[in-house]
């Protein structure tokens, strides 16, 4: 009796899928190329990375491509499937313009600030791919050409290298433009943790945010490792909810969040060491990113209380709906102890 591979046939019908949309929109993909490439005739993907989230799955899609005039060049796009595509093209518009904007501040910016050695290591072009045409009947949108860009998770560098393309990539999306979060839009939040959070705690960090500044005109919202697109000259984020007047910190716990519970999820059948794990975030996945951050865009004085602790617990209790009871529990447990124990700001304090 033959044997049927149902995972290399669902692969090869995405690779199908994929050459056919390549070839197809061809003359929208080349667009913003840098080259006279004619027409596409042919295409051989190389690598698929694929992330799903909340708003549908996208595929990073690097590929050989055939071209009339140019040869044989390498390329790629993104495909996302989403569930809401009228806002999945809106966020998406609307991040790549963001970024634009940022792009020209970070410009400015320069010319009046030292950069420091560390800074300097990182793409100096930061932006959004833009959309070059959406498929109403399957709910896709295809996005700009893009050659040579893997996702920060699976980029092959160091621990520290990552937290450094995090931290930089963040506060060049963030900018450093200085004013007040709108607290009403963070009600949701607070209201949903009453059950897990004792209501003191809550208090003290409505407080601390009411203080503080470091909202932005948006924050990502989906910030993690695989919507951070790295190549060795530029970096592109995908994927953003785009919420707006929301705190800078937001995206930082969410980051964080994101790479505990991928730890978590890893590990959870050998046993989970809570202690352990909140001394490695706290001890050097905080460090790596925030040095960075703040050596990008000094932050220094937007924030009487950094509050870390708070946005990170708050993510890893949210994210613990998503999960099986063990793993839940244990996300649990650990926002709890960010949000009543402030492991960040005590180490930031001493």
């Amino acid at each position: 009796m033959d044997t049927f591979d149902v995972e290399n046939e669902k692969q090869r019908k995405i690779h199908e899928r994929v050459r056919s949309l390549i070839i197809q929109f061809s003359d929208k993909i080349t667009k913003h190329v840098q080259l006279n490439t004619g027409r596409i005739s042919d295409t051989r993907i190389q690598k698929i990375e694929t992330h799903s989230g909340a708003g549908g799955k996208t595929y990073v899609i690097q590929a050989r491509i055939s071209t009339a005039l140019a040869g044989e060049v390498d390329g790629g796009i993104v495909l996302k499937f989403a569930k809401d595509l009228d806002a999945e093209v809106e966020n998406a518009n609307n991040l790549a313009r963001l970024l634009s904007l940022r792009q020209k501040d970070w410009e400015q910016w320069k010319s009046n600030h030292e950069l420091s050695k560390r800074i300097k290591k990182f793409p100096d072009i930061l932006f959004a791919p833009e959309v070059i045409h959406v498929i109403p009947e399957v709910k896709a949108m295809i996005l700009e050409f893009l050659s040579g860009f893997t996702t920060l998770f699976h980029f092959s560098v160091s621990s520290e290298q990552k937290w450094g393309y995090a931290g930089y990539s963040l506060a060049r999306l963030h900018g450093s433009k200085i004013q007040a979060t709108n607290l009403k839009l963070y009600n949701p939040l607070f209201n949903l943790l009453r059950s897990t959070i004792d209501e003191r705690f809550i208090d003290y960090w409505y407080q601390i945010l009411e203080q503080s500044k470091g909202g932005v005109d948006f924050i990502h919202g989906d910030s993690h490792l695989s919507n951070i697109l790295v190549s060795p000259m530029r970096i592109a984020w995908i994927d953003a909810i785009m919420l707006p007047k929301l705190d800078r910190m937001d995206d930082i716990g969410y980051i964080l969040s994101h790479m505990a519970q991928e730890n978590i999820a890893k590990n959870i059948g050998y046993g989970i060491d809570e202690t352990k794990l909140i001394n490695t975030i706290t001890r050097s996945w905080v460090p790596l990113i925030l040095t960075t951050y703040k050596s990008t865009y000094d932050i220094s004085q937007l924030y009487t209380r950094l509050p870390l602790d708070f946005f990170l617990g708050s993510h890893l209790i949210i994210r613990a709906e998503l999960w099986e009871k063990n793993i839940a529990d244990v996300l649990i447990k650990l926002g709890q102890r960010f949000i009543y124990e402030m492991p960040i700001s005590n180490i930031l304090l001493s």
